[in-house]
């Protein structure tokens, strides 16, 4: 019988517990709209940066912590851990735009630009609704430095054209601890095409 009771409790104390929101996609209900759904507002334009947080997990206690990029009298930052060492990877609150353009065909490649800059080639490769940010190969540039940057958009507010993307995936160590990490990029559009 006092197994019995302990199993119980023990099952009682078990569901009973509050997940711990920790990812912002924790947070998102299973009907969210995607940016590419009939939901009204189309990955076809160009969004302006606003805010950005880091989401570190360490691999080694599996502690997961939460860094503002910009913060008092900071409005730049970098995605990677360290500092930028492509151009791509500096982010400036409220400067940073990033621009995309509908590719011809479906899965296939639009144009991306970064901060409205014409001399930089990049392309965003576009498969189901997994998209990666690549260098463009009809021009010999080297603007991400042989690497990509996947990244996953959802759709914050509709009215004020609020997006989220989750982008830079990677790994580094922090006080010598092996980590995860990426960040989520909040921008709102600012011209559609």
């Amino acid at each position: 019988m006092k197994n019995i009771i302990l199993f119980l409790s023990i099952c009682v104390m078990l569901f009973s517990c509050q997940k711990e929101i920790i990812y912002p996609t924790d947070q998102l209900p299973s009907n969210t709209p995607t940016i590419d759904s009939s939901s009204g507002l189309s990955s076809w334009g160009k969004f302006l940066i606003t805010d950005a947080v880091m989401y570190v997990t360490n691999s080694e206690t599996g502690v997961k912590t939460v860094y503002e990029h910009f913060g008092l009298n900071k409005d730049s930052s970098s995605l990677i851990l360290g500092g930028s060492s492509i151009e791509i990877e500096t982010i400036v609150k409220n400067q940073t735009t990033y621009s995309f353009w509908k590719p011809i065909n479906f899965p296939g490649n639009g144009k991306f630009k970064l901060n409205s800059d014409s001399t930089k080639f990049y392309e965003v490769n576009y498969i189901g609704s997994y998209r990666t940010i690549i260098e463009d190969a009809t021009h010999n540039q080297s603007n991400l430095g042989g690497s990509s940057k996947s990244y996953n958009i959802s759709i914050v507010d509709l009215q004020t054209k609020t997006v989220k993307i989750e982008i830079g995936e990677n790994n580094g160590s922090i006080s010598g601890y092996n980590c995860s990490y990426f960040t989520v990029l909040t921008l709102v559009k600012i011209e559609e095409w």
